[in-house]
């Protein structure tokens, strides 16, 4: 009995994690749509969470496929697709989460670096 309590149990906190890790991508999303819609003279300073759930975890973007994914060897990956196509490629990974990062633009892209 205490073993299926005990799996229940973790398989409810990494399903809230993966809720938290998809609010971190929506956030991160929103703030990049944003920079985009306010064009070149516009900037943002947002602040990621550290952990997500308890668990470590980085965020990944691929402007290949316009899609941020936040991931963690607990809960795999989850992705958040963004409308603009211009964002250069970036990986925040735990020297970067906890901060401010900054969102701008630079040269007909939108960048994403710590602030």
């Amino acid at each position: 009995f205490l073993n299926m309590y005990e799996g229940r149990k973790q398989a409810a906190e990494i399903t809230g994690a993966r809720l938290e890790a998809k609010l971190v991508g929506e956030k991160l999303a929103a703030a990049l749509n944003t920079v985009y819609a306010n064009e070149s003279n516009f900037e943002l300073l947002l602040e990621l969470a550290d952990n997500v759930g308890g668990y470590g975890y980085q965020v990944r973007m691929d402007n290949g496929t316009r899609q941020i994914s936040v991931e963690n060897s607990a809960w795999g990956a989850v992705s958040v697709v963004v409308v603009c196509n211009n964002i250069e490629d970036f990986l925040l990974g735990s020297e970067n989460l906890g901060k401010t990062v900054r969102i701008y633009w630079v040269e007909n892209q939108i960048r994403v670096v710590n602030a």
